[in-house]
């Protein structure tokens, strides 16, 4: 996570590239705050914890009286109040005070004995695309439980290591084997090889995401939390594997393989590795090299379609 807080590190880039949830996705979880109760929308006061630039925090506006972001990275914080004009006009949110961000770590906000926030006085704590980065998961449930409401809601979510499921233009091949073969190239430069990607990233963090957060949900206390929820979504080459309408659903269509290298480029690991060898075997040319020779695929013509190995959990406290 030291990555983002890295002058150097392109928050603007993190905010295009990256994937934005879906409203239906808000809808799951304000139906669960409220326990399919829309009279008791909205609700008064929301955190999200570890808001990078916002991707969340302003689409609690929509159900959310008063939201507050925290993050550690200045850079992201910065990037995060300089949209809250464009933001706040797009969803026609009129009281600007409604939303702020502050800078400092999330999981010293929550447990801090001077925080500004009092006790038994939040509705929604959330962590998005986040969770894996904190560091005692005991004394992160327990402050969550301290600042929540009773039957207030600690939600995280979370998306990892993006599928191509179709692409059009040029391709060598049938498409099933390249879609298998363009996963194991991607596997190759992000995780496989000691020589990219693979050692650079921030542990244990990574591999608690690509382990879908078990761990974190293990650690859920359950004497001061109830009416988990906790759900997957892992989609295959072929399809066979559809979302439901509980589902976290991201996607991207008609992607082009430009715009997938923008996405790569948001990656910690990738920038940890570009700052540990400086990048003498120029990764992304490799990747695009190898995509052109074993799949076919044109960096101009090609355009792809991608679905994320997504999660979240929900749960009330006691």
């Amino acid at each position: 996570m030291a990555t983002f807080s890295k002058v150097n590190f392109k928050t603007i880039n993190y905010n295009s590239f990256r994937p934005h949830y879906p409203s239906s996705f808000y809808q799951i979880l304000s139906k669960y705050a409220t326990e399919g109760k829309e009279s008791r929308l909205p609700l008064n006061k929301s955190l999200d914890l570890g808001c990078g630039t916002g991707v969340a925090t302003y689409s609690l506006l929509n159900f959310v009286d008063d939201v507050t972001g925290i993050d550690v990275s200045p850079p992201m914080i910065e990037t995060a109040k300089s949209l809250i004009p464009e933001r706040c006009e797009q969803m026609n949110v009129k009281d600007r005070s409604r939303i702020k961000f502050k800078t400092g770590s999330a999981e010293s906000f929550v447990s801090s004995g001077s925080r500004e926030v009092e006790d038994n006085s939040i509705d929604l704590i959330v962590a998005a695309q986040c969770i894996h980065w904190f560091q005692d998961y005991n004394i992160f449930y327990k402050s969550c439980a301290s600042l929540l409401k009773q039957g207030g809601t600690l939600a995280y979510w979370y998306y990892v290591d993006p599928i191509v499921i179709d692409f059009q233009g040029p391709a060598k091949g049938e498409k099933m084997e390249i879609l298998k073969k363009a996963f194991q190239i991607y596997s190759k430069y992000v995780y496989d090889d000691p020589k990219f990607i693979g050692p650079h990233w921030e542990q244990p963090g990574r591999n608690i995401i690509k382990n879908l957060c078990v761990e974190v949900n293990e650690a859920i206390p359950k004497d001061l939390y109830s009416d988990i929820k906790i759900q997957t979504y892992v989609p295959d080459f072929d399809g066979n594997v559809k979302p439901t309408d509980d589902d976290l659903k991201l996607e991207k269509s008609n992607m082009s393989i430009n715009d997938f290298i923008k996405y790569l480029n948001t990656y910690s690991g990738f920038h940890n590795y570009k700052d540990a060898t400086g990048d003498k075997e120029n990764l992304i040319e490799l990747f695009l090299s190898e995509c052109e020779t074993e799949l076919g695929w044109d960096r101009e013509k090609t355009r792809i379609d991608i679905v994320w190995r997504t999660g979240y959990t929900f749960m009330k406290k006691k």
